[in-house]
């Protein structure tokens, strides 16, 4: 009877002792699953900040530094024209101030447009897009899924990384149409630009697709291209919202 006993026991023992890991596992699968939670919505306020951090700071430049560079620019422009006719030094130094203001508020400008788009503020992310397919030599047909409110350094990424493809298309690829899909879904924004060209693209031979990969990549994105030779080629870019 003992030995039946103890015969019983193990079995048992060995079921405690499955039910106690199984218990302890899961116990830190939910604790990792919710600390997985809290980085998400941690990150999702950073990115947040972040954009709107940018988006504060290209208005200030906007508003501020490059309308005082205009009003310079534009006295020295009528001092300029008034000494026209003037060889002298003064002169000289007026008319090379004049350029350098110009080149200053030429060089702001584009440091603006890299910060945060000013399209994105004044038209917001669908806008900014027909925006860019408006402007694209290539007929270009837009759309645009549910595109919720993602924070603002993705909209700038989703932005920038569907300008330069663009213009990958128009320099490169030969096409006579492209495409422009954006969604979001799942906590994550998509966009897949295509165009029927030649085909070919090969981020290691340019920094165009090089910069789209660096900038999605620094919000854990994805960037996925197809390029057969001969075409057609897509790229598919998937940033995370956050949730």
């Amino acid at each position: 009877m003992l030995v039946l006993a103890l015969v019983g026991v193990r079995p048992l023992a060995r079921g405690h002792a499955r039910l106690t890991r199984a218990l302890l596992g899961s116990s830190a699968v939910e604790q990792l699953a919710e600390r997985v939670e809290v980085l998400a919505q941690t990150r999702a306020g950073a990115l947040d900040a972040h954009g709107a951090e940018l988006a504060r700071i290209e208005r200030d430049l906007h508003d501020g530094t490059q309308a005082r560079l205009v009003a310079i620019a534009v006295r020295l422009g009528i001092v300029k024209q008034e000494l026209a006719g003037d060889q002298g030094s003064v002169a000289r130094l007026i008319r090379e101030a004049h350029d350098g203001a110009e080149a200053a508020m030429r060089e702001l400008r584009a440091i603006i447009r890299t910060m945060y788009p000013p399209v994105l503020t004044d038209l917001g992310l669908a806008g900014a897009i027909h925006a860019l397919a408006a402007q694209s030599p290539v007929p270009t047909r837009i759309e645009l899924g549910e595109l919720g409110t993602p924070p603002a350094a993705v909209e700038a990424a989703a932005y920038f990384a569907i300008s330069e493809a663009l213009a990958n298309v128009a320099r490169h690829s030969q096409a006579g149409a492209a495409t422009v899909s954006v969604w979001q879904s799942d906590g994550w924004l998509r966009a897949i630009i295509t165009d029927d060209g030649c085909g070919g693209a090969d981020r290691s031979r340019g920094s165009g697709l090089t910069g789209i990969q660096q900038r999605v990549a620094a919000l854990d994105g994805t960037v996925h291209i197809d390029s057969p030779p001969g075409g057609p080629t897509s790229i598919t870019v998937e940033l995370p919202c956050g949730s």
